[in-house]
């Protein structure tokens, strides 16, 4: 069948021919075949004014299963550079793991030359190696647990990430390996770093449980998530990811 392809806001108009059964993914690597598939996206348009046309977003679906037949149009953009989801991910995690164990060394640099060498108090080495194992169990689940159902975001979104993150973990490691830090005198860095274990230990269980629900990557199925902590939080991955914060900086003092 033969489409045509509207871009620039209809300001450029293309025609390609493709086979009845051909999925959105053939047409993607068909219409300009020198541009990377994760930078287009097509959708058809509205029917009607007012109407919100048909985003083209599962690359597994024929263009039959969205109406599209001989003769129909069909609008494209280009997303821009894309990088890919894990990448973005590991990337954002491995700066706040590096700035804090480069905090825990005390360079000279950052905290003067009567800092180096000095150790670290013991709840300012817990709560350290408790920091730094948040986000190596990101780093692990990143690899091992989640299933991406795109394979890229824009390109920009790796720097707006890292910067958050690492702005985060500069922050936060600059106070608690500093040579002045006070740990905290109500005696609940224990029990608030037994709190913040049990948090993590429950944000995994979420993400375990969200993962199962995909096939594998690029499955891009919504099924609602049941169980109970779903029946009384809609996110209970982000309400155990906020107060495992809080009992972080409870037992922290920060």
């Amino acid at each position: 069948m033969k489409l045509t392809i509207v871009s620039g806001r209809g300001k450029r108009t293309d025609t390609i021919e493709v086979s009845n059964d051909a999925t959105i993914g053939t047409l993607k690597s068909a219409f300009k075949p020198k541009v990377s598939v994760h930078r287009k996206a097509f959708k058809v348009p509205a029917a009607k004014e007012g109407e919100r046309g048909v985003t083209l977003d599962d690359d597994r679906k024929t263009l039959a299963s969205f109406g599209i037949k001989d003769g129909s149009t069909i609008e494209y953009k280009d997303l821009g550079p894309q990088v890919g989801y894990r990448t973005v991910f590991v990337t954002e995690y491995a700066g706040p793991i590096a700035l804090m164990a480069l905090y825990a060394s005390r360079p000279s640099f950052i905290y003067g030359a009567s800092a180096t060498g000095a150790e670290l108090g013991s709840t300012q080495n817990l709560y350290m190696l408790m920091f730094i194992a948040h986000f190596v169990k990101r780093e692990l689940e990143t690899f091992f647990v989640h299933k991406f159902s795109r394979p890229t975001m824009p390109l920009s979104n790796i720097f707006k990430n890292s910067i958050y993150y690492w702005s985060f973990a500069a922050f936060i490691g600059y106070f608690l390996c500093h040579p002045l830090y006070t740990p905290p005198t109500h005696g609940l860095e224990i029990p608030a770093a037994i709190a913040w274990a049990v948090m993590e230990l429950g944000n995994f269980a979420v993400h375990y449980q969200l993962s199962t629900m995909r096939k594998e990557d690029g499955d891009t199925s919504r099924n609602v998530p049941k169980g109970p902590l779903f029946s009384l939080v809609s996110c209970p991955n982000y309400s155990f990811e906020i107060f495992g914060w809080v009992f972080y900086s409870l037992g922290s003092n920060l």
